[in-house]
């Protein structure tokens, strides 16, 4: 029994022995990184000083210029990181965390509708509403803000009074200025500003602005826009300013009190005369009965002197119908298959000048008549030339017309160097008054070789002609020149030609 105790007491001995000497051991702590970057979803640019928190640690601090940002000391383990923007939503990310590497994430941030705020109503700087301005060109401003300091784009709409179409729309300005041009006169426009922050859309007000009166210009052409005739007034320094728009109109001529402006349209196919103030406005079919000849812009017309009437060819016959349209008559029937091509009348013994063909254009005479169509006298005929048609001067003495001194013909009718020729009704005296440039093509007072003169009309006071100069082949610009006459030494005729208006033909002298 003894034994049994020694050996007990023995072997509690050696068990204590023993954990004396075992050594003891503790799980050590492993700290780690969690770093990433913030982007915007849209862009993919960086979001900077952008609130990142990591949970469940409850540490915050800011990306830097670059959208970064880095945890440092970090706990092995799982995290939810949040991200916090200014007028953006919460971006979210997760991430494990481990002690080989140093976790790297990106978190994208969606701007949040509903925190941004809509920009202010457009409002208006200049021109202020109901403002008559004198150009058709015009500077419109205005001013807006955004409370989020959103970049802004802007949309503008611009009516005519009236219209529910927008004459013109401009989209996506990043300005608050807009210069519009080719306004009309004596139009009243509406304009409207629609702000946009890339979220929100503000419709502004609708402000107005009226183009004033068509000035009182002087001088009246044809223009080639388009494809087609239109009619413009112009001054002497070249401020032009379009009367017509619809269909193709051409050869404007104004009225004996220089109110009124007649004209050939085509706008409702066949060719009529129409009537319109010197402004453009008021536009009125006069004709009932076409204008027709051989050429269609070769063919001319003229008032009455009292301006009640207006004179016009209708191939055989010459028409008179009052400006209202009502009283059409026949003053005159060409005979011998010939047809009209123009006219004048003049209230010096209230006489007519016209202008026929034949089957060819080259085959033409002019005749002069009492307006009643009686006395009829030929004198001026050119049977192998192409020939204008005439206008009287001021004191009804004259005609001047031009005519092809080439004597060349072709189906086309080309001319090779018409030439503006004055005639004296008294005498049947002919003088060029188209003198050639020098063989040095220095000579800028004489006709440009190559170039043919037509269309010539006399000034109000006589004293000089407006005038088309073209290049004979048809196809070069065409201008407008004028040409001093000087009556002093009997017919007498200078040669000082100087150019008025280019891309311009058919000219009149209000």
């Amino acid at each position: 029994m003894k034994y049994f105790i020694y050996l007990t007491i023995l072997a509690a001995a050696l068990i204590g022995l023993w954990s004396c000497n075992e050594e003891t051991f503790v799980t050590p702590v492993q700290l780690t990184s969690v770093r990433g970057r913030v982007l915007y979803s849209t862009t993919q640019q960086p979001v900077r000083n952008a609130t990142v928190t990591l949970s469940p640690t409850s540490r915050v601090i800011s990306t830097d210029s670059s959208g970064y940002f880095r945890f440092d000391s970090v706990l092995v383990g799982s995290y939810t990181i949040q991200v916090a923007k200014a007028n953006y939503g919460t971006g979210i990310g997760t991430v494990s965390a481990t002690a080989d590497a140093s976790a790297l994430v990106t978190i994208l941030v969606t701007e949040d509708a509903a925190l941004n705020r809509p920009p202010t109503s457009p409002t208006l700087v200049s021109p202020a509403t109901n403002t008559t301005l004198q150009s058709t060109t015009a500077t419109l401003k205005w001013s807006a803000t955004d409370p989020n300091r959103d970049s802004l784009t802007y949309d503008v709409l611009l009516f005519k009074g009236g219209s529910a179409t927008p004459t013109a729309s401009f989209t996506g300005l990043t300005v608050d200025t807009l210069n519009v041009s080719a306004l009309e006169y004596n139009t009243t426009y509406l304009w409207q500003v629609i702000v946009k922050d890339k979220v929100n859309t503000v419709n502004g007000p609708i402000w107005s602005f009226r183009i004033g009166e068509v000035p009182d210009y002087s001088f009246f052409f044809a223009r080639r826009t388009n494809g087609q005739y239109q009619i413009f007034s112009a001054s002497a320094t070249g401020q032009t300013v379009q009367l017509t728009r619809d269909g193709s109109n051409w050869r404007p001529v104004a009225s004996p009190n220089r109110q009124q402006i007649a004209f050939i349209s085509n706008v409702n196919t066949e060719l009529h005369l129409y009537v319109m103030n010197a402004n453009g406005t008021n536009i009125r079919q006069v004709t009932t009965v076409p204008i027709a000849g051989l050429y269609q812009t070769d063919l001319s017309f003229s008032w009455s002197p009292d301006g009640t009437q207006l004179l016009y060819p209708s191939n055989d016959r010459l028409y008179a119908v009052r400006t209202d349209g009502t009283g059409l008559r026949v003053v005159s029937q060409a005979s011998g298959g010939r047809v009209f091509a123009g006219c004048d009348w003049t209230p010096q013994g209230n006489r007519i000048a016209a202008r026929t063909t034949g089957t060819s254009v080259y085959d033409n005479e002019i005749t002069t008549f009492q307006a009643d169509g009686s006395a009829s006298r030929l004198v001026y005929s050119q049977r192998s030339a192409r020939v204008g048609n005439p206008a009287f001067s001021v004191d009804g003495r004259r005609l001047v017309f031009s005519a092809d001194s080439s004597n060349f013909m072709n189906e086309q009718g080309r001319q090779l160097d018409a030439r503006l020729y004055l005639l004296d009704l008294n005498t049947n005296g002919i003088i060029s008054l188209s003198s050639s440039q020098s063989s040095s093509g220095t000579g800028a007072s004489g006709k440009p070789a190559g170039t043919n003169d037509i269309d010539p009309r006399f000034s109000p006071n006589g004293a000089q002609l407006i005038f088309t100069n073209t290049d004979n082949t048809g196809n070069g610009v065409r201008s407008v020149y004028t040409l001093d006459l000087n009556f002093s030494t009997g017919q007498s005729v200078s040669s000082n030609r100087k150019l008025l208006f280019t891309a311009a033909e058919m000219p009149y002298w209000r």
